[in-house]
């Protein structure tokens, strides 16, 4: 089998693992690979003691002309057939290094819209006409793309990234007491940084119903909570005191193993969201929005609870019902 180049940032050991599992997977297996991987990513290590080959590399930017002069002098070197791209500036200057070279190029997409046919700043990424294949995360996510083919043929593939369980062994629930919350309380989470299309403001709005509820908490991780305009919803909510903002957490799973429930209330682009699946894996009842790129993920009141995109009062119910009926919350979970 000839060489196949893939090229990502492995940036975070947690939420690299499902991508940078597969690739040490099928080196296992005996697959021709090589991971051309940036200096200063926690995979290195790893990847070094599977024995999966690496060129590691300084990132640029986009368009930078020595990041993209090092990719082709790769396909050069190893004769390349195929190169997969997985963030956006890995397509940006990939695509410009394939140019000339036989090479195929497939890009990754695990989020649903931000591509269109008739945004030209496409071109230069997804929809670029360099780009041979397109592999999808989900179905959300590989409609989507399919919708925006209107110059060229349909090239998307589905490919999923896997959770192991065996991932989540070990996990202990972070004491309560650590971070102020008390034994007995019923424990929202919310991981991830701040994003406006994560949805964060409808859960805080959804805190002005939930507030009657005196043992209802609610835990913050990520980036970005102590800015405008949520550093203001915050302080004006009615359960203010009972909202727990922790910032980034190293060992995130350890504090939403200890939740009672998970709540996600993305309003797009999201295709099989990390966090959903990390609940899960927890035993944690998930609960999230209806988006495309949720589909599949959680059945309505069987794994876990599904409500409207932008509905805070939708949300503030299902965490309430959660909240009235402990135990199959437990059984969702």
């Amino acid at each position: 089998m000839n060489k196949i180049l893939v090229i990502s940032d492995y940036a975070n050991i947690v939420s690299a693992r499902p991508e940078a599992e597969i690739f040490i997977s099928l080196h296992k297996r005996g697959w021709d690979l090589l991971l051309m991987v940036p200096e200063q990513s926690p995979w290195i290590s790893r990847f070094q003691d599977e024995g999966v080959p690496l060129e590691i590399y300084k990132p640029g930017g986009r368009k930078d002309p020595g990041e993209i002069s090092h990719i082709r002098r790769v396909l050069d070197t190893h004769n390349i057939p195929l190169m997969i791209l997985f963030n956006n500036r890995a397509v940006i200057n990939g695509v410009r290094a394939a140019k000339g070279h036989p090479v195929k190029v497939v890009v990754y997409r695990g989020t649903v819209g931000n591509v269109y046919w008739y945004d030209p700043t496409s071109y230069l990424k997804v929809l670029h006409p360099r780009v041979d294949y397109l592999l999808c995360l989900q179905e959300g996510v590989q409609s989507h793309l399919d919708r925006q083919m209107v110059f060229t043929k349909k090239k998307s593939f589905l490919m999923r990234k896997g959770h192991k369980p065996e991932w989540y062994e070990g996990i202990t629930p972070k004491p309560r007491s650590e971070f102020g919350v008390p034994e007995n309380a019923f424990l929202i989470s919310y991981v991830g940084n701040v994003r406006r299309f994560k949805g964060v403001k409808y859960l805080l709005s959804a805190t002005h119903i939930l507030a009657h509820k005196e043992d209802v908490h609610l835990m913050l991780i990520g980036n970005g909570f102590d800015k405008e305009p949520f550093l203001s919803m915050i302080n004006n909510s009615p359960m203010k005191n009972r909202i727990h903002v922790l910032g980034y957490q190293k060992e995130a799973l350890s504090f939403v193993a200890a939740a009672d429930v998970s709540v996600l209330p993305s309003l797009r682009t999201e295709a099989l969201n990390k966090a959903v699946q990390e609940a899960m894996h927890l035993a944690i009842c998930p609960v999230i929005t209806d988006i495309a790129g949720n589909q599949g993920m959680v059945q309505d009141g069987e794994n876990g609870r599904v409500v409207p995109i932008k509905d805070s009062d939708a949300l503030a119910r299902a965490i309430l019902d959660c909240y009235a009926n402990p135990e199959n919350t437990k059984l969702m979970g």
